[in-house]
């Protein structure tokens, strides 16, 4: 789909944005990575929250022992599931 220039440069704002609104909590009042909303544009921001890791497991040649980072809703589907076996096992009064 081809957007115009308005859509780019206000989709481009939005990004800017929120990629200095990470910058600024995890700042906590101090240093921020850049001076103006434009450098955030250009560049990767990101923060080190469950919500925003991309690899669900550590894998490669690098990796000594691997582990497992679910996300959110694998996390929530792996918690239904338990739940539903637990309650196929309790007996029924």
């Amino acid at each position: 789909m081809i957007h115009d220039r308005a859509y780019t440069r206000a989709k481009t704002w939005s990004k800017a944005l929120r990629k200095y609104h990470i910058d600024r909590d995890r700042a906590h009042g101090g240093h921020l990575y850049y001076d103006n909303l434009h450098q955030y544009a250009d560049n990767s921001i990101h923060c080190s929250c469950a919500l925003c890791r991309a690899k669900t497991n550590n894998r490669g040649k690098h990796s000594l022992a691997p582990n497992t980072n679910w996300n959110i809703s694998d996390k929530k589907k792996i918690e239904s599931m338990e739940e539903q076996i637990g309650e196929e096992s309790s007996p029924v009064v």
